[in-house]
């Protein structure tokens, strides 16, 4: 009796070792794909990997896992996965194809790029949604072939591992009382609050750490470890600075559960004491943070990006001044800067003469955002067409944040390109020739000058 209870036993915990192998296995291939889709790919890639028969059988999780190394910068390893799917298997997911041309393209190798967005398009229906995003890449990628012989203005640096993370580090700033030392907004495990779910729950697994701020300084040529800002102004919610004011005594930096909904605040540290003061900006400027970002102006002028009635499309830059004790309504700065596309991280140069902003518009950038230059011409009231300032300080990935500093020579700005440390990194771009228009001005700098604008343009068709 007892070797027969002893032998039904061992056949359930057999069965039962069977049945758990079987789920672990599905349930590890479901949990893969929840890290993905959250965009924790270093996590999907670890899972990925563990199931090794399942990932050399199912050309699903074989795509998913050459997916985890692209997004995590890994394009070798993940250009002859992509590659071997397509030998191997008789009818693979268009999204091969498309990550292939976005590897090409990631790398400055255009004509390629091209040919493998094709090949995506084929593939497609005609009604698929991707379409007009790709679309607008191969367009993207005429402007790359157009641009690669421009002369280079800058040499572009990323600060390395000691600034840089596998994670987003982005919106540079310049502090602007001390010439080495920089301030950065930065979402990384160690942040106050920990990692949260979309509900803000604390979720250490599924989570994403917010955003805190940090500051960064140069010592003998080396970026010092960053420092998180006081743990009165970080919190369990996203902090982004956005600008000093004209002396450097106070910060303006957005504060919310999210990058939609949140304020913009005012923050000086009390003369002889620890705690931080903390006001409201009560300018007429949204309160978002990421790509609708501000540049605080002698303390009379914001400008900013918005998606409001009555613009061009996506986001547009506008402008608000400090007159007669109040904010003024936001002015549009009209379609010589604006377009159908988006314009956003805003930089006015020191003298008031030139501006600098970041725009995804296909016709005239290499990848998502580029860095734009226009040049103000006060006699007739216009701005210069939109100059790309070209590689190597755009790139086929988001290049925004660009900020000159006070020295003509050196400039910071945030990039997703692909030979980075993580999602954005800060870089710096040092240019060959002094950029006049961070002179000093005689007197206050002169206004950001807008025309009466047409009609606003509807984007109705992103194909054009």
């Amino acid at each position: 009796m007892q070797q027969r209870y002893l032998a039904c036993t061992l056949l359930f915990i057999f069965c039962t070792l069977g049945l758990f192998a079987q789920e672990t296995l599905s349930d590890k291939k479901k949990r893969a794909t929840d890290f993905y889709y959250l965009n924790k790919y270093q996590a999907a890639q670890s899972v990925l990997i563990s199931i090794k028969k399942n990932r050399q059988e199912d050309k699903e999780t074989k795509l998913l896992l050459a997916l985890c190394y692209y997004h995590l910068n890994q394009l070798k390893e993940a250009e002859p996965m992509l590659r071997n799917i397509l030998e191997t298997e008789k009818s693979p997911f268009p999204e091969t194809w498309l990550y292939l041309g976005k590897i090409y393209h990631d790398q400055h190798e255009f004509t390629r790029a091209i040919e493998y967005y094709k090949l995506y398009l084929k593939a497609i229906p005609g009604n698929h949604a991707n379409r007009a995003t790709v679309r607008e890449d191969i367009r993207r990628c005429a402007t790359g072939l157009a641009l690669q012989y421009k002369t280079p203005r800058a040499i572009v640096e990323n600060l390395g591992t000691t600034v840089n993370t596998p994670y987003d580090e982005y919106a540079p700033i310049m502090s602007p009382n001390f010439t080495d030392r920089i301030y950065f907004s930065a979402v990384r495990p160690g942040n106050v609050g920990g990692a949260r779910n979309n509900f803000g729950q604390p979720d250490e697994v599924m989570g994403r750490h917010y955003s805190d701020i940090f500051t960064s300084q140069v010592n003998k040529g080396i970026w010092t470890p960053p420092q998180a800002m006081h743990h009165l102004l970080n919190s369990p919610k996203h902090e982004v600075l956005l600008d000093f004011n004209a002396n450097g005594k106070a910060l303006f930096y957005f504060k919310g559960s999210s990058y939609t909904q949140g304020e913009i605040l005012i923050d000086t540290f009390r003369v002889g004491s620890r705690t931080l003061s903390s006001d409201p900006f009560l300018g007429p400027v949204e309160a978002t943070a990421g790509l609708s970002s501000a540049q605080f102006i002698g303390d009379s002028m914001v400008i900013f990006a918005s998606q409001r009635p009555g613009g061009y499309g996506g986001l547009d830059l506008y402008k608000t001044v400090f007159i007669r004790g109040r904010w003024s309504a936001p002015i549009n700065l009209g379609p010589d800067i604006n377009s159908a596309f988006d314009e956003t991280t805003p930089f006015l140069s020191r003298n008031g003469q030139v501006l600098y902003f970041s725009s995804n518009r296909p016709d005239h950038s290499i990848g998502g955002f580029d860095v734009f230059r226009c040049l103000l011409i006060p006699q007739i009231n216009r701005w210069t067409n939109p100059d790309n300032l070209g590689m190597p300080v755009n790139s086929a990935s988001d290049d925004t944040h660009f900020r000159l500093s006070r020295d003509g020579y050196t400039a910071y700005f945030a990039s997703s390109r692909k030979d980075g440390m993580g999602e954005r990194d800060i870089y710096a771009a040092y240019f060959f020739d002094y950029l006049h228009e961070m002179a000093a001005p005689i007197s206050a700098p002169a206004p950001v000058y807008v025309q009466t604008p047409p009609p606003p343009i509807q984007r109705t068709n992103p194909d054009g």
